[in-house]
């Protein structure tokens, strides 16, 4: 019988991180923007609050798309540009 391990091998990989436009959050306009689906927004406003508990956000702006089947509308976007300097998109189910 052989056995076949579908995984990786176990060892260690190194990766650079991508490059970062800010070294902290502190300072920022944090935008949240949920899919619409169930506890997405739960999620999402727990992330948030943690992060405005360790760094000295200055705004926070929530948003949730219409639908979790479809790219953000235009519209969503704009307003997202103009008023966060960083984004997290957030899931739920």
């Amino acid at each position: 019988m052989i056995l076949l391990h579908p995984g990786n091998p176990p060892g260690e990989a190194e990766f650079d991180l991508a490059p970062r436009k800010h070294a902290t959050l502190d300072g920022l306009r944090l935008g949240l923007l949920g899919n619409s689906k169930l506890n997405a927004d739960n999620v999402l406003n727990a992330v948030g609050d943690l992060l405005n508990e360790r760094y000295k956000i200055v705004s926070t702006h929530h948003m949730t798309k219409p639908s979790f089947s479809h790219p953000a509308p235009a519209e969503i976007v704009e307003e997202m540009t103009e008023s966060c300097d960083v984004v997290i998109a957030g899931v739920g189910d």
